[in-house]
């Protein structure tokens, strides 16, 4: 796979995380009260992004 491919997947990967978050914000309106489940589900998306992130911008200033 080419180096640009690979990076434009990962930031398409990225948004649908995001959507994946914003899902449990609506589900949790108007308070967003968190039960464990949830609370996981939103370290885990977000440990994704940040690795993500971080692979991207190797990628990038190389």
């Amino acid at each position: 796979m080419n180096f640009m491919k690979n990076v434009v997947e990962i930031t398409f990967d990225m948004a649908f995380l995001i959507e994946d978050m914003r899902e449990i914000w609506r589900r949790t309106a108007p308070f967003h009260k968190l039960n464990e489940e949830e609370k996981k589900q939103i370290l885990t998306i977000i440990d994704s992004i940040k690795k993500n992130c971080d692979l991207i911008s190797d990628r990038v200033s190389k």
